[in-house]
């Protein structure tokens, strides 16, 4: 495998030579017949590339590995999306191509941010600004990073194909709203995310939960995964509309419970994590890569479901 490898890296340098910088998709897509962790270990195993990561890495707790903390983007979504490689005497073009990539997907993030502004202004004029004063919202996920994509996939329950990044919004409802209009909210961003979804116009998929303050601060006591799930996704958010002054008092009240700190905490441990898989993934056979290596290289499942 040690030969191929090299034969592989020889196989990069003349593609990077031709064509200037590259990142790990357009290398895939090049190499079509060579495995993507094989690709991956060329260039990390390789002392000839520059190498430029313009990810942005946030908390992640992977189900599928007994609740494990890991960081997102996957290694493998970032060597495929977020890393650049390049040949000594690119660092121009290097420079260039990262700065333009960084933006796509700041455009990208910004889009899907209006959309999700869009979605909130139909809600909001639906409700009327008496219920607004009384609700905040904010987005998270990788839009919160800005680091969202538009690359086509599979709609899981509906099979409809949508752009790439799905759009998550979290509704707080502070405790003098009725239910009634807690239902209501449920019943219409239910109807806004199937018009999202399939209008030719947007193929977006928006993940809404609704719920009250009460019951996002108690999942602040970070006890079992779906409370770590749940806090992590107000830590990393981004308000997106409603009572700022509502928002502020989720805020406040992570600090308060310490709940920041525990998250924080995580991140360290993912982090560090994250180093020692690379380094077991860097000596695994390129080419038959076992349930384990895949796990390590990639999430089974790349989203994370509310609560």
């Amino acid at each position: 495998m040690e030969l191929n490898i090299t034969e592989i890296e020889s196989r990069i340098v003349q593609l990077i030579a031709a064509e200037g910088p590259l990142i790990g998709k357009e290398l895939a897509e090049a190499m079509p017949k060579v495995p993507v962790l094989a690709l991956w270990q060329a260039c990390y195993r390789s002392r000839t590339f520059h190498v430029s990561h313009f990810a942005s890495y946030y908390l992640r707790y992977d189900i599928t590995r007994e609740d494990q903390v890991r960081l997102s983007p996957s290694i493998q979504r970032d060597f495929l999306s977020f890393s650049l490689f390049g040949l000594p005497g690119q660092r121009d073009q290097m420079i260039e191509r990262q700065g333009t990539l960084s933006n796509m997907h700041r455009e990208i993030s910004r889009e899907k941010i209006s959309v999700a502004q869009q979605v909130m202004k139909q809600l909001f004029v639906s409700l009327g600004r008496e219920v607004r004063s009384q609700l905040c919202a904010f987005i998270a996920g990788d839009l919160a990073y800005f680091l969202a994509h538009n690359e086509p996939r599979e709609h899981v329950a509906s099979g409809e194909m949508v752009k790439g990044s799905d759009i998550d919004i979290v509704i707080i409802l502070s405790e003098s709203l009725p239910d009634e209009i807690q239902t209501r909210i449920d019943s219409e961003m239910t109807a806004l995310k199937s018009l999202y979804l399939r209008h030719p116009q947007y193929r977006h998929e928006i993940d809404f939960i609704c719920k009250r303050k009460s019951v996002m601060e108690r999942q602040f006591q970070y006890t079992d995964i779906h409370d770590k799930i749940a806090s992590k996704i107000a830590y990393e958010s981004m308000f997106l509309g409603g009572s700022l002054t509502l928002y502020m008092e989720v805020r406040d009240a992570m600090v308060r419970t310490g709940v920041d700190r525990l998250i924080e905490q995580d991140f360290d441990h993912a982090l560090k994590d994250r180093k020692n898989a690379m380094h077991q993934l860097l000596n695994v056979p390129g080419d038959s890569i076992d349930e384990e290596a895949r796990s390590l290289f990639h999430f089974s499942q790349e989203r994370v479901e509310f609560s």
